[in-house]
């Protein structure tokens, strides 16, 4: 049996930055306070928690004056954080991903420019809330093909400038659907892909490898929407995909009468997932070839 690895799969540049950033600011002693989940992955969340990094869903979960620093993660937030910020005794670390800074860019332009801001992605996605913000908190958030009737009932739609953008880890299929539908129903569209390249070329590398096997694993957290994307885009191949986080969920019942197993990870997978994963596979089916596909 064979052990199949994608080419582009587990962290990103920008999650593997964040985290490095994030990594060495823990190790300095002061306060640490993370806004939200570093990245969208347990056991990364949980490593820093061991490291003595506080976890806050909201800045009014920090003590006045306390001081110390802020992360903030890679998903990036609204330009009101920053403000927020400036009345508290806090070090701002922003490990915003330079792809989100980019569709953040984008999302101030198009609404300084008067344009209904589009974003296609995930609604309630970090991210997506962040870019929604730099719109003016006036951007539509459209997840699939279904959410373009609803723009359709606004009145004189056709009449008004659009903007659109995509959440950096949307599928490149389902923006260029969507873009395509809005386009029908008005005139003046500015569209920006800002899907960000490591995206693109995990999707491409694990639907590619999915079609060359038996078993799709998919390693990652199930917040994660990136490791979801690649979830339904190698279930689109028709073969059998799993999505899993540790190795506790590798059931053994999946691997019978499979020659091929592919691997692939989420951008927010740590390599160390990945390396656990794939020697209790070797473990269970023999040393079989484990190659990078």
């Amino acid at each position: 049996m064979q052990i199949l690895i994608a080419k582009h799969c587990g962290f990103c540049e920008g999650v593997s930055r964040a985290y490095k950033i994030a990594l060495e600011e823990s190790q300095k002693g002061a306060s640490i306070y993370m806004l939200g989940n570093l990245v969208h992955n347990t056991q990364v969340v949980e490593k820093f928690k061991s490291l003595g990094a506080q976890t806050v869903k909201d800045l009014s979960e920090i003590p006045k004056n306390a001081g110390g620093i802020l992360i903030i993660s890679a998903h990036g937030v609204g330009p009101e954080v920053y403000e927020q910020v400036n009345n508290l005794n806090l070090k701002i670390v922003d490990t915003t991903c330079p792809w989100v800074k980019k569709a953040q860019r984008i999302a101030k332009q198009f609404s300084d420019e008067g344009r209904m801001v589009i974003i296609v992605g995930d609604k309630g996605h970090k991210e997506v809330v962040g870019l929604v913000g730099w719109s003016g908190n006036k951007a539509e958030v459209i997840e699939d093909i279904q959410d373009i009737q609803l723009l359709g009932k606004i009145e004189g739609i056709e009449d008004i400038k659009v903007g659109i953008l995509a959440q950096t880890t949307q599928a490149e299929e389902n923006f260029k659907q969507i873009v395509a539908e809005i386009k029908k129903i008005a005139k003046d569209v500015k569209a920006e892909n800002t899907i960000c390249g490591a995206t693109s070329k995990r999707q491409d590398a694990a639907k590619d490898l999915a079609k060359k096997v038996d078993l799709m694993l998919v390693i990652g957290d199930k917040m994660s929407a990136n490791t979801k994307r690649l979830t339904e885009l190698c279930q689109k191949t028709g073969t059998a995909t799993r999505q899993i986080q540790t190795t506790t969920e590798l059931n053994p019942d999946w691997l019978k009468n499979k020659e091929k197993i592919g691997i692939t990870a989420g951008a927010s997978t740590p390599q160390w997932v990945v390396d656990e994963i794939t020697a209790l596979l070797q473990a269970r089916v023999g040393h079989g070839k484990n190659n990078k596909d």
